[in-house]
């Protein structure tokens, strides 16, 4: 198994763990986000090691699921579901979902204006603390058309970056070189 195979590995676990839990409706949703957001930094870092990037950098970074989730998603249709309407609809709809799910990530706090996260307590603009299994998260796009055919497609892509019958890469994810 090589780095990318091991990383969409991990996604696909994680994604599994999330349907798991978003099936309990008696559990916060934090606990579910966490494990979609986790899957999908995951998945976006097994693309780019297949396109070439070096493990070990990106194993050091968190930002990647705003910028090449859409990128694998609109390649990853226009490859693999030639049935699927090949519109911008898609991409416009997972822009902002994309990096809504990137700030779950408590790394990843949009320069202070976005502290909810679904991993640690933060304090709120009043100086509250809120707790993430408290919070009431707006993801409700998830259960949209846009959100269903994301959680397909990226379980679906988690499958195919850990066989060696791969994707090409697409020109989007492949890193820049020196």
């Amino acid at each position: 198994m090589n780095w990318h195979q091991a990383f969409a590995r991990q996604a696909a676990s994680d994604l599994h763990a999330r349907e798991v839990l978003a099936a309990d409706s008696k559990l916060p949703a934090c606990h579910g986000l966490h494990f979609l957001q986790m899957a999908c930094e995951k998945l976006c870092k097994a693309s780019m090691m297949k396109a070439g990037a070096d493990p070990l950098e990106l194993q050091r970074s968190h930002a990647s699921i705003a910028k090449h989730l859409p990128k694998i998603v609109q390649h990853y249709v226009s490859l693999r579901n030639a049935q699927l309407p090949r519109k911008n609809w898609i991409t416009k709809a997972l822009r902002p979902l994309a990096r809504k799910i990137e700030l779950l990530n408590p790394a990843m706090r949009d320069g202070g204006s976005a502290p909810e996260n679904c991993e640690y307590p933060w304090a709120g603009p009043n100086g509250t603390i809120l707790v993430p299994a408290d919070h009431s998260f707006e993801f409700s796009i998830l259960h949209e058309r846009a959100g269903v055919m994301l959680l397909k497609i990226i379980q679906q892509a988690a499958m195919d970056l850990q066989k060696e019958t791969d994707l090409p890469p697409s020109p989007a994810t492949t890193p820049a070189t020196p």
